[in-house]
């Protein structure tokens, strides 16, 4: 019985993880439009002009240079301030 709970349960995270992912892809994509260097890795990993990994299934970024590891709300506040043109 613990394994099909198990099963059940993993299938509804992978569910939920793909209805949050979507919108922030597109967030992520819609950077191009305002002239940074967008990367797509992985179906869940970005790279922002070579500087900053996006991670938007859990809105987490990782500081290349740092190695620093952090999260937001907003993509495209947060790429604005953490990258100056």
């Amino acid at each position: 019985m613990e394994i099909e709970d198990w099963k059940e349960y993993k299938l509804d995270q992978k569910s939920r993880r793909l209805k949050r992912v979507v919108p922030r892809r597109e967030q992520i994509l819609s950077l191009k439009n305002l002239g940074y260097d967008v990367k797509q890795l992985t179906p869940y990993q970005f790279r922002i002009n070579d500087e900053i990994d996006l991670y938007p299934i859990h809105n987490r970024y990782f500081k290349i240079r740092y190695k620093k590891w952090g999260g937001y709300r907003d993509v495209v506040e947060f790429i604005k301030k953490a990258i100056r043109k």
